[in-house]
């Protein structure tokens, strides 16, 4: 039995050191990369036909600033077309309609496109729209985002070589200082921007389109079959398809537009779980390809991490089950040090991560020392997403039947939104907290102080979202809205 428990736990460890020694190869070309110079981009001389499109389902409380930032673009009206794809069942869809047709009376041309079903999600509106765009080149927006004024006109000369697909901007955020959920979700998405997006696009390694604030080049959606709505991750699967047919798409880290992120714990996981069943299903389908294609070994690397690193949860889940009877293990003597001696090589791998969180950082904000320790979150809240994002990732493996759960969004008004769920997620994260928060005060008895940071991390990750999650579940039974975090401005 003890044997059993001792493999078990090496096999975890061996798989989360795989997937964190990548960061490593981030770091690495980070420092190559380091002083690379942005390309110098030229202004734009003719104006090509755009379309921009603006897939919406039930944003009630974002969709009139959405539509506002998108008709504030600064671009001549002959040669802007502007797609509402709006899918919804609430009042969104009137207040949309009621938008559309005030733009149209001041010259615009915006349409209100309703397709009568939720057939295949975004993928299924976006391919809607698509079939009456008349622009050469899309732009999409999610309806959490606010572009400025010049998005295109930065964007659009990135078009300057035939073979280019794509062009994605790095995401900043109007809402990461509400609270430590926001501020370690930002830090997140800022490594995911300015170290794996930036970094792997420099490297001339496959990188992908985020969903939104993005144009893409109508003739290369076409020629890699267009939007599928096989997969929840719509994006990747796109983006993989379109390089794997010798297409590129190019990453601007210096270019940003500003979006709203998940308020709440639930709203939060409910964006992550389908990130996590979206990828793993992007690497059921297209892994294989990608490691037959006519492309270097390391640029393979890259994309079987890219497309697999959600596996990370399934280890980091194991860990937390099997750490508190390992740590027994030592206390108590039941297993040879030489092991403990062993298992402790893969610590390494958990300095790399961090460290890139902070290089981030350090690239972003002037102010970066204040946001350093909220790295913390960033860490905790990943261990704490383990159990819902393992869940995630064996539906897509398994191919289970995709349903699009939106992330509810406020966008700074005062009434805010329900988040509703069913689920029992909430209830065994406490559980597994509870059970990993007694590992803790048990080595804290025995005086095991390296094993204190590790549980502390991970019984928080997981009793913080948890009981996050209980109380939106709580305030959604309420007969009255949940109130947002953040007041408009």
């Amino acid at each position: 039995m003890i044997s059993t428990i001792l493999t078990l736990y090496t096999i975890l460890l061996v798989v989360l050191f795989f997937y964190s020694m990548h960061s490593f190869v981030l770091i690495y070309f980070y420092y190559r990369f380091r002083h690379r110079r942005r390309r110098k981009i030229k202004r734009l001389i003719k104006y090509p036909r755009v379309t921009v499109q603006l897939p919406i389902y039930n944003e009630k409380f974002v969709v009139h600033r959405l539509l506002k930032s998108v008709i504030e673009l600064d671009y001549p009206k002959s040669k802007l077309e502007i797609q509402v794809l709006d899918d919804s069942n609430d009042e969104t869809s009137d207040i949309a309609a009621r938008l559309v047709s005030e733009y149209r009376k001041r010259h615009f041309n915006i349409h209100h496109v309703r397709r009568g079903s939720r057939e295949g999600y975004k993928a299924g509106a976006l391919q809607h729209g698509l079939a009456t765009a008349k622009g050469d080149f899309i732009a999409i927006f999610d309806a959490d985002f606010v572009p400025s004024p010049n998005f295109l006109k930065e964007l659009l000369p990135e078009f300057d070589s035939p073979v280019v697909a794509g062009v994605q901007s790095r995401w900043a955020h109007l809402n990461h200082d509400d609270s430590l959920l926001t501020r370690a979700q930002a830090i997140g998405l800022d490594n995911h921007f300015a170290m794996e997006q930036r970094l792997r696009f420099h490297a001339g390694f496959f990188i992908n389109f985020n969903g939104t604030c993005g144009i893409w080049r109508k003739e290369a959606i076409a020629d890699a079959g267009g939007w599928h709505s096989d997969t929840l991750a719509e994006d990747l699967d796109l983006s993989y398809r379109v390089q794997l047919r010798g297409w590129q798409i190019r990453f601007r880290d210096d270019f940003s537009v500003l979006g709203e992120l998940p308020a709440s714990a639930e709203s939060f996981k409910i964006q992550q779980n389908r990130w996590a069943k979206g990828t793993i299903q992007v690497a059921r389908k297209l892994l294989s390809q990608v490691l037959r294609a006519r492309m270097g070994k390391i640029a393979k690397y890259e994309a079987f991490v890219h497309l697999t690193c959600h596996i990370n949860f399934l280890a980091l889940l194991g860990l937390a089950l099997f750490s508190p009877v390992i740590v027994y293990f030592k206390v108590e003597n039941i297993v040879a040090n030489g092991y403990f001696i062993f298992a402790s090589f893969f610590t390494i791998g958990a300095l790399g991560y961090p460290y890139l969180y902070f290089l981030s950082q350090r690239e972003l904000y002037p102010d970066y020392r204040r946001r350093i320790p909220f790295i913390a979150g960033v860490i905790s809240y990943s261990m704490g997403l383990s159990v819902s994002n393992s869940l995630a990732i064996f539906e897509g493996w398994l191919n289970r039947k995709n349903v699009f759960r939106r992330t509810p969004k406020c966008g700074g008004e005062s009434k805010g939104y329900r988040v509703d769920s069913k689920s029992i997620i909430p209830i065994i994260e406490i559980l597994i907290g509870t059970y990993v928060f007694a590992a803790l005060i048990y080595v804290i008895v025995n005086v095991q102080l390296i094993l204190i940071p590790f549980l502390f991390f991970y019984s928080f990750g997981f009793l913080s979202l948890g009981f996050m999650s209980v109380k939106d579940k709580i305030l959604a039974l309420e007969p009255q809205e949940v109130l947002c975090s953040r007041e408009s401005s």
